[in-house]
């Protein structure tokens, strides 16, 4: 291997060998440029010649981001996840990478770079959540470019999150909660919203519900699949959000109440129209019900109950924050919730349980006496 330095007007360079193209068999030869001094070019010189010969050498892509980014998403992130991922990564990729980042070339993409764009996109009407979600985006992107030896090294690895104040979650007290389900009673959906204060499942777990994820026997509810929405359409499919989410969740004997109910008026209403479903929730047709139109029904009832606007999200919040101030383990909750760990429930919920420390000073207080 052969390499040498020069001098170029007033900065430094160095040419190296780096083998011969495969498809004419002539040497090739890379330019590497930039460096001030004589000095700081043969460091760099031996520093590329030591990674040629322990086989880290990348060759840099000519490619730009944004044809990048369009090549991710069709050979990686199309073929590996869902068609909602897939959907929210290119909304990301449109919006916001490729309008901030599309036009550099992916071989002299840089930490300061990115960090520019953090500020940039900071500066937009846009959650810490959402900006944060963009870099962890863009960062899953490049880590796919080092394996595919696109680029040497992620130049994204090093940019922290974002960080800041988080949303104030919003939830109902108890009294609201029972004022919304009092006004909620006959929404042809109220079961919907029942199950989601009574057992914290996630939206797209509800509308995902089959029959035989019913126990009605031990009184327990199975949440083994979704419904998935996309730009292509929406499918039921046979997982969960994690591999936490598969989980069993006990209803309650109000709750069981509700489902029977429910599936009575169903069994009646198959009948009249003339269609079959293992589903919960359908439509008048027989159709399965979208997160849409559950969002709207939802939001009528909100209106009529004259409670405090909340997402259908927020009543998984409300779930778990009404167990953890009646003092029930988070441990419980975590696993109704279906959570990776325990530190994640305590993170997000930890402004609700202020009164277990005030429960551990009396136990020691207890324990040890005055």
């Amino acid at each position: 291997m052969k390499g040498h330095v020069r001098k170029r007007g007033k900065k430094w360079c160095f040419v190296l060998d780096i083998g011969k193209d495969p498809s004419t068999g002539k040497r090739k030869q890379k330019w590497f440029s930039g460096f001030p001094t004589k000095k700081e070019a043969q460091r760099a010189l031996a520093e590329k010649m030591a990674e040629i010969n322990r086989g880290d050498y990348v060759e840099p892509s000519k490619m730009n981001v944004g044809d990048f980014l369009d090549e991710w998403l069709v050979s990686e992130v199309k073929m590996s996840r869902s068609a909602h991922t897939f959907d929210m990564y290119q909304n990301l990729v449109k919006n916001h990478l490729k309008p901030g980042l599309g036009s550099a070339s992916l071989d002299k993409l840089t930490p300061l770079h990115i960090q520019q764009f953090m500020g940039k996109i900071s500066e937009k009407d846009l959650s810490i959540s959402t900006i944060n979600y963009i870099l962890r985006v863009l960062k899953t992107a490049l880590s796919w470019a080092v394996t595919m030896e696109m680029i040497p090294k992620n130049p994204a690895s090093n940019i922290s999150p974002k960080s800041g104040h988080r949303t104030t979650m919003k939830t109902w007290t108890a009294e609201q909660v029972n004022r919304f389900l009092q006004t909620a009673k006959g929404n042809r959906y109220y079961l919907a919203f029942y199950l989601a204060l009574t057992t914290g499942m996630r939206q797209g777990e509800i509308l995902g519900l089959e029959w035989s994820d019913i126990d009605f026997e031990s009184g327990f509810i199975r949440i083994q699949r979704m419904l998935e929405e996309s730009s292509q359409g929406s499918r039921i499919v046979e997982r969960t959000k994690s591999d936490a989410g598969r989980r069993s969740i006990a209803l309650s004997e109000s709750a069981l109440e509700v489902v029977k109910q429910h599936q009575k008026e169903q069994k009646q209403e198959m009948l009249k129209r003339g269609y079959r479903s293992d589903q919960l929730f359908v439509t008048l047709q027989g159709k399965p019900l979208s997160s849409r139109s559950l969002r709207y029904h939802f939001r009528s009832c909100i209106q009529k109950a004259d409670v405090p606007h909340i997402r259908f999200h927020d009543l998984r919040h409300t779930h778990a924050s009404l167990l953890l101030q009646q003092g029930v383990h988070p441990k419980v909750v975590q696993e109704r919730l279906g959570h990776s760990s325990i530190s994640m429930t305590l993170d997000t919920y930890s402004h609700v349980i202020p009164s277990m420390q005030k429960e551990a000073a009396q136990t020691l207080d207890e324990i040890i006496g005055k």
